[in-house]
Formats: structure tokens, C-alpha cells, sequence
């Protein structure tokens, strides 16, 4: 079984979870079955987790090595990553969907956020890097269900703010 980096599958989470408070629910009968909203759906637990029962309800949303990884994850882990956790959410966006076959998509979207900490240390906004992600999902249609089956890429950068005493001046040689 191939190794999964619990953060990037955390990052994914988070960068999903995003999507459902920005979009709201006005959608239709068709649009409740497609794979972004299963991603959706993911998100929504995942960032609005108050107890480590949700877990569950994460584990219907997943199969393969994504389902494995969460359900493996021992429960300070999942608090850890999931409850104990405050970010600012700047943007979302799709990137690219990709229809590889008739039950099997790929979504690749960005999110740019920043992560403020825990209720126990938490951060100001003016000081804490602007972090940026984009990530690729597999899902896979089983039983007329959408389910996020793996994480193919993971990307991110930090823009860390600058303070006027650290700035770099090009000053002409005496």
C-alpha cells in the first residue's frame, strides 16, 4: 500500500472544506450528485468538526488510500487536525476537472488561507503567512455515490508578511 502524508490529506480537507461556505446550497437535483459536491460535503464535516464521532461521517465519504489514512488516524491526530484548528479563508477557486471516464473524475482547485492557530495559541491575521494550495483529487463513482478516493498532487507555497525593519534596499556603492 502506497504511503500518504497525513498533512497533504489534511491540507486537502481543509482546502474542500472551504468550498461549502462560500457556495451555499441552492443547487439541484443533478447538481447534488456531482463529484464537487461530494467535495463539499467533505469539507463541511471536515472543517465544522466539533467531535471525533465525525470521523464517520468522513470515512462515507472516502474509499481506497484516502478512507485508510483517515481511518487509521488515532483520534489526537483527527483533533489535532480537524477540531482544535482556526484558519481565514481568502479565496477558492476550481482550477481544472478533468472527466477520466464515467465514474472516475479528477478536480484540481486552489485555496488561499491563513492559519490563526487554536483557541490556546492563537494568531493575528496581520502577522501569519498567507498560505496557498492547490490539489488534485481522484473520485470515484460507486453505487451511484461520489466517493474521494485518493489525493494525486498537493501543492503550496507560504508568503510570509515583511516587516519595514527586514526589508533588503539596493543602495548605489559609496
Amino acid at each position: 500500500m502506497k504511503a500518504i502524508n497525513f498533512l497533504s490529506v489534511f491540507s486537502v480537507c481543509l482546502s474542500l472544506g472551504f468550498l461549502s461556505s462560500i457556495t451555499g446550497c441552492t443547487c439541484s437535483d443533478d447538481d447534488r450528485i456531482a463529484p464537487e459536491k461530494a467535495v463539499e460535503t467533505y469539507l463541511d464535516i471536515a472543517l465544522n468538526m466539533r467531535s471525533i464521532e465525525e470521523k464517520e461521517d468522513l470515512l462515507e465519504l472516502t474509499t481506497g488510500a484516502l478512507k485508510a489514512a483517515i481511518a487509521s488516524a488515532n483520534d489526537e491526530v483527527i483533533r489535532q487536525a480537524y477540531i482544535d484548528k482556526k484558519y481565514s479563508f481568502q479565496s477558492y477557486s476550481v482550477i481544472e476537472r478533468r472527466d477520466r471516464t464515467p465514474r472516475e473524475v479528477e478536480i484540481t482547485f486552489q485555496l488561499i488561507y491563513q492559519d490563526l492557530g487554536t483557541k490556546e495559541n492563537p494568531r493575528k491575521p496581520d502577522g501569519v503567512a498567507v498560505t496557498t494550495t492547490e490539489n488534485t483529487l481522484v473520485l470515484i463513482k460507486e453505487k451511484h455515490q461520489w466517493l474521494i478516493r485518493e489525493v494525486l498532487g498537493h501543492k503550496t507555497s507560504l508568503d510570509f508578511p515583511v516587516s519595514e525593519d527586514s526589508q533588503i534596499t539596493a543602495s548605489p556603492n559609496p
